[in-house]
């Protein structure tokens, strides 16, 4: 689905991708019923609503039961060599703006849940409806989209629905490839509507009630996910009949099991332990991204309320030096807080810069800093990077105190009650457009911006941003510039490294291209 310019590819011009590492092996010969995947880690939930962070995305983005899709190839090797950012229909057989901008209009395809149910209008609009009250990040992210989140939905028919629009901005279709934007069977779902849980919300996060195509075999919170393919669904599909993810939390077991191929694919590695994979009978797809590892500040108290101070610790933490010793060489230093960094890069490495600014901040002799960090999100990559950064930080006085979190959940919960000091985070691209991933850790009302910064000139950038059509670059590039200079400067959410997307997947397995924030649509195994 190409579509006009207003609404089209969200990046070009801005981005350049990079390809993979791997370009030789597309592993075609699949045939395979079975695949076993080995994550760091899997959910408490099988819903939005116990967030999980990355583990929540392996399973949100595998099922896939949104409306629409990131159109990004035939193989991963053609999704790295030309990376396109223009949308697909998934659930949808189509999505256009209509024509005085008011809604996107809807027309579903001929799918069926793993109940018998027919995928129709009333499952869109419930699942949008409901899924505002089960999570607040997504009513934040469809208002930053520009729907009308009060009156969120229309039926036109029963394969036809309008997303009503307050403002069509230039990622409000992309937008619907989201992985929160779950669709569900309501007419299942609404079986389990109780008093307590008028929105099914237990019940769903136990079971399967979409329209991915899998049947649930078996789930185990946290633990493992059993599926199996629905023959009845009615979509296209690779030739992987049934999956099985196990949440292995250590890397060398990982390793193991996808060396010796008792698992198929796997993520989440040391970044050294990927070379040494190469060597074996998998290919690693190592593809470019937009997603960032991150620091994040807590604002509203102590040495930290001051920029001064922020931007002090930004000087002193040496962002090659943590390329080359934690992520291996794997990934970009940042040079600004957003991956387009327009304009001159704003951070530099300067422990004496670092040190006077500590002292006019009236902090000559230091201080002590809480760094909190989990290895679900950013990853194991955390435990090296956290001690990287404690040494660079000491050279300028500061006292460290790493802080592990060892739930996904609850790290989820960490930072979005703004319970930190400082703290290591990722930044996954769910929606491809500056426009989208400059609002969500730094609108002053963003769901996730728990920092306790704001800016009200920042705000209207971004808004003046999304109305911008993506094919007015001269306009977009200078507003961006704009951006970048007032979060640079507040510097209460660094970027540390640019990272790749990276997954290791059997040669003897096709399909596996690794999605936009770095995990793999269950339905591409096989193809």
């Amino acid at each position: 689905m190409r579509k006009r310019p207003f609404i089209a590819g969200a990046v070009a011009g801005v981005i350049a991708l990079a390809g993979c590492s791997n370009p030789e092996s597309s592993g075609s010969e699949s045939g395979q019923d079975t695949v076993t995947i080995a994550v760091n880690g899997l959910p408490d939930g099988l819903t939005a609503s116990k967030w999980g962070g990355s583990a929540s995305h392996v399973v949100l983005t595998g099922l896939g039961s949104q409306l629409l899709a990131y159109d990004l190839g035939a193989t991963p090797e053609e999704a790295c060599a030309s990376p396109s950012y223009d949308v697909k229909g998934r659930l949808a057989e189509s999505a256009e703006l209509n024509a005085d901008g008011t809604a996107i209009v809807v027309k579903l395809r001929d799918l069926t849940s793993q109940w018998g149910n027919k995928l129709s209008s009333d499952d869109v609009v419930w699942s949008f409806e409901t899924g505002m009250k089960r999570d607040g990040i997504m009513e934040g992210s469809l208002r930053s989209a520009g729907f009308d989140t009060a009156d969120i939905a229309t039926v036109v028919d029963e394969k036809t629905v309008e997303l009503n629009l307050l403002t069509p901005y230039s990622f409000s279709i992309t937008g619907l490839q989201q992985n929160l934007f779950d669709v569900y069977d309501s007419t299942e779902a609404q079986k389990h509507v109780t008093k307590d849980d008028p929105i099914a919300d237990d019940w769903l996060s136990n079971h399967l009630a979409d329209y991915s195509g899998w049947k649930l075999e078996s789930y185990t919170p946290a633990s493992s996910l059993v599926l199996t393919a629905d023959p009845d669904w009615g979509g296209e599909r690779g030739s992987v009949k049934k999956i099985v993810i196990n949440a292995v939390p250590n890397t060398a077991t990982r390793s193991q099991l996808v060396s010796s191929g008792e698992a198929q694919v796997a993520n989440g590695f040391d970044y050294d332990q990927y070379e040494t994979l190469a060597k074996s009978d998998v290919r690693v797809n190592e593809c470019a991204g937009l997603g960032r590892d991150t620091m994040m500040f807590n604002t509203r108290s102590g040495p930290l309320k001051d920029k001064r101070v922020r931007q002090a610790l930004s000087m002193a933490i040496d962002r090659q030096a943590l390329v080359d010793g934690a992520y291996a060489g794997i990934g970009e230093p940042a040079k600004g807080t957003f991956p387009f960094s327009p304009g001159a890069p704003a951070y530099e490495h300067d422990v004496e810069g670092a040190k006077k600014l500590l002292a006019e901040a009236g902090f000559p002799d230091g201080f002590k800093l809480t760094l909190s960090y989990g290895t679900s999100r950013p990853g194991p990559v955390a435990e090296k990077s956290s001690v990287l950064i404690k040494s660079q930080l000491a050279e300028i006085g500061v006292d460290v105190d790493l802080q592990v979190i060892a739930s996904a959940t609850n790290l989820t919960t960490v930072l979005q009650e703004g319970r930190y000091q400082a703290l290591l985070y990722a930044e996954p691209i769910v929606i491809a457009d500056p426009a989208f991933y400059t609002y969500a850790f730094y609108v002053s009302d963003a769901p996730s911006n728990a920092t306790g910064w704001g800016d009200p000139a920042y705000d209207q950038l971004r808004k003046d941003l999304a109305a911008t059509p993506t094919d007015d670059t001269a306009e977009r590039e200078r507003i961006e510039t704009a951006m970048s200079a007032i979060v640079d400067d507040a510097a209460a959410n660094l970027a540390l490294v640019n990272v790749r997307n990276v997954n290791v997947i059997s040669d003897k397995l096709s399909g596996g291209t690794p999605q936009t924030n770095g995990q793999i649509y269950f339905n591409d195994l096989g193809r």
